[in-house]
């Protein structure tokens, strides 16, 4: 009896292995093989007249620390994540809140809200390009007539407001999904927790505070880690609008790596700065996987 039930608990493991075989392989292949090769490559020095990879050490890592153009683009990295970041988080919520409202044309306003985000990259960062032309796009012409600026300042152009150019255009596109996020987790709340605060004698900016935004934590966390992820990884809208410039004054890591990469065809030096990008969005991960194997535990 005993070796019966022995024989069959490694029959089931066998099976189990078996059918988990398939989906180790498609990682190891898709995931495993190019992460240990960019870390190989990080190593080695390469070049268009040279090709063959050449052991270097660390040699590539100590030159990208050593680099203020590579301190630049680091500085932008964080700029750039932390303010679109932070953007989609308010105008998200702002939205969220509004939409919860009722009122005529919400059903048409809530379908139009996702626009931005189902559009591609490259669309919307050609729209923003020529919205914000020096000479012919319009928002030049609607901040002069208030009065906020003097000429036709060319935002992509200048290396003092390029990157709040890409910001602007960043935060509009991606946005709505913070909407949609919030809008589900305000009406999530239950009402009845909003209308006893109010019957406490609790106002609008206190029910929301102490009531309403509690309840929605486990969504804003999730949501913001998600956003910081996905906007560290943006490139096609940076690319489309200033490849970087000018200089390096909009360049951010992961457009620093294909220039590298590609326009420089230095690979080992590409190689560790993916490796730096790939250790900064480890930490965001690992806070992504806690945060949602929280809120599976409190549900």
């Amino acid at each position: 009896m005993v070796r019966r039930l022995g024989a069959a608990r490694r029959r089931e493991t066998l099976l189990r292995l078996a059918c988990l075989a398939p989906a180790a392989v498609l990682l190891l292949t898709l995931v495993a093989w190019p992460v240990l090769n960019v870390c190989w490559r990080s190593l080695t020095h390469s070049s268009l007249i040279h090709p063959e990879p050449r052991f270097v050490g660390l040699a590539n890592f100590t030159e990208a620390f050593d680099s203020p153009s590579f301190r630049t683009v680091l500085g932008n990295t964080a700029v750039w994540t932390l303010a679109v970041v932070a953007l989609q988080f308010l105008l998200g919520m702002a939205a969220a809140v509004l939409l919860s409202r009722r009122f005529h044309g919400r059903g048409l306003l809530r379908a139009l809200l996702v626009v931005p985000w189902v559009m591609p990259g490259i669309v919307a960062g050609l729209i923003w390009k020529m919205l914000e032309d020096p000479y012919v796009g319009p928002v030049n012409a609607l901040l002069g007539a208030v009065g906020l600026v003097d000429g036709n300042p060319a935002w992509l152009g200048q290396e003092s407001t390029s990157l709040l150019g890409v910001i602007v255009a960043a935060t509009w596109k991606g946005f709505p999904i913070s909407a949609v996020m919030y809008l589900a987790a305000y009406q999530a709340v239950p009402e009845e927790q909003r209308e006893a605060a109010r019957v406490d004698g609790a106002r609008g900016w206190q029910v929301f505070w102490h009531v309403t935004l509690p309840g929605m934590a486990p969504t804003i966390i999730t949501t913001v880690l998600l956003t910081t992820v996905w906007t560290f990884n943006s490139f096609d809208m940076i690319y489309v609008m200033t490849k970087g410039g000018p200089g390096v004054s909009s360049e951010v890591l992961s457009s620093y790596i294909y220039r590298t990469a590609f326009l420089d065809v230095d690979h080992g030096s590409a190689s560790a700065y993916g490796v730096v990008s790939v250790a900064v969005l480890a930490v965001f991960s690992v806070l992504y996987l806690r945060q949602v194997r929280r809120v599976g535990e409190l549900r």
